[in-house]
């Protein structure tokens, strides 16, 4: 199984032809795909009509949820400590929840946002190769 960012799913809804997107729709079509709720709400958040956020909630809905516990919060701030430490700003506690999410389930994240690459750099963090 894949995590996917909002990123990706955004393309994968927009008909965009990219990698990701092709991964994306193998992944589907395997069912192994995963969402973090976070995710969820951020892909729904950027639909305009009613009717097309109706049928992506039902496609995303249909997906493994992987939510993190309060440890797993806890873990996030930690990371997002860590990079800091080091250097490195996350702009977003989103992508570190994201993150953190992937590494506790020990999943890869298929991704086109460069902040997950540098927290790849310093952490257990696998990205998906496309």
């Amino acid at each position: 199984m894949i995590v996917v960012d909002t990123a990706v799913w955004a393309d994968w809804f927009n008909g965009v032809d990219s990698p990701q997107v092709g991964r994306l729709g193998h992944a589907i079509d395997r069912q192994d795909a995963g969402l973090v709720p976070v995710v969820l709400t951020e892909v729904l958040q950027g639909f305009r009509a009613d009717r097309d956020f109706a049928q992506a909630r039902n496609v995303l809905l249909g997906l493994p949820l992987l939510a993190l516990d309060v440890d797993g919060h806890v873990e996030a701030a930690r990371l997002y400590r860590r990079l800091r430490n080091r250097g490195i700003t996350v702009r977003g506690t989103i992508d570190c929840i994201i993150a953190q999410t992937c590494i506790a389930a020990g999943l890869e994240l298929l991704s086109t946002d460069r902040d997950f690459a540098g927290i790849a750099r310093h952490t257990a963090l696998r990205l998906c190769a496309v």
